[in-house]
């Protein structure tokens, strides 16, 4: 009686364990990550409406959405904690870590144009 008793306590704190680990999972949200033009170093800012790119961040990966045509582009993120870089050109996903940091997050277009955003993990 006490093994059954036993394993039984011992399912039942797997079980929440589980279920624990499964609503952080669904608690993932989408972040946001506004985006600015002009060199991230000297702060030019533009109104918002002339920026053609939208940006989430999303469990390990950073999406992009063109809502015009920009022609070819670089995509960076850098950790701003450790300095590692991840960067794609042409792509509008990347995938990067998960780790918890400041991302500084960069797209540079083919006519030089700069856009830029910060998110935090």
């Amino acid at each position: 009686m006490k093994r059954i008793l036993g394993i039984l306590v011992m399912l039942f704190t797997l079980y929440l364990f589980a279920e624990a680990a499964n609503m952080e999972i669904k608690e993932k949200k989408p972040v946001d990550i506004e985006l600015e033009k002009g060199d991230p170093s000297k702060k030019d800012t533009y109104p918002r409406t002339l920026i053609p790119i939208t940006c989430v961040y999303v469990d390990g990966m950073v999406q992009l959405a063109l809502l015009d045509e920009v022609g070819e582009f670089t995509l960076s993120v850098i950790n701003q904690t450790t300095g590692e870089q991840w960067s794609t050109t042409n792509s509008l996903l990347l995938n990067v870590p998960t780790a918890s940091g400041t991302y500084l997050l960069q797209i540079i277009t083919e006519d030089g144009s700069i856009y830029y955003g910060t998110y935090i993990l």
